[in-house]
């Protein structure tokens, strides 16, 4: 791995606990190359990532090289096999959570949220975390659009960038304007209960 590829990896590990994402070990993120990807290992402090915390992965499953890589990684092998992304980030924003308990789609209503996303999906599959079935769901919800959520899970995003560390930093970019955008909306409908 290019040591560029690796500094972002770090960064967008220590991005997202800053930003309250992801908790210490949750969360993970990749990045297409080749045939495979780059992942985080799971279990791992994504604040403090090192060289050993990610490993390279062919697009099909792989019982000896999977040992050890996220257990997402079926999550993310079907996005790269079923849409045109190049690097996926995937995180715990708290109030896309708690919106997709009551919503099937997210609308942003603030004028940066709207600008990304005209909406996010919130896909339900009854297995939500290392499953077909929850890969599934997530792949064919990123074939149209940038991001969806997972209900009662986390959000996964998209990029489709060439270059492989601005393909990760969109993605994470992303991820921050999708939580602030559910922020906004959860505070909104919040003061219309209280105050309407």
């Amino acid at each position: 791995m290019k040591a560029k590829l690796f500094l972002t990896f770090q960064q967008i590990g220590a991005d997202l606990f800053a930003a309250g994402l992801a908790s210490a070990t949750s969360g993970n993120f990749s990045v297409r190359d080749r045939d495979g990807l780059w992942i985080t290992r799971s279990g791992v402090q994504k604040a403090h990532l090192t060289p050993d915390d990610l490993l390279w992965l062919p697009l099909l499953p792989d019982l000896e090289r999977d040992q050890g890589a996220s257990v997402e990684r079926v999550i993310h092998r079907a996005i790269y096999q079923q849409t045109d992304a190049t690097a996926v980030v995937h995180a715990h924003p708290r109030h896309a959570i708690a919106l997709s308990f009551h919503l099937d789609f997210i609308v942003p209503i603030d004028l940066e949220g709207h600008y990304y996303f005209d909406q996010i999906p919130v896909v339900a599959p009854q297995t939500t975390s290392g499953t077909e079935e929850a890969a599934q769901a997530v792949a064919q919800a990123l074939q149209s659009h940038r991001a969806c959520v997972v209900r009662g899970h986390g959000a996964f995003i998209k990029s489709t960038e060439e270059i492989p560390e601005k393909a990760l930093l969109q993605a994470y970019s992303l991820m921050t304007s999708l939580e602030e955008a559910c922020e906004v909306l959860f505070l909104e409908r919040l003061w219309r209960v209280n105050v309407g």
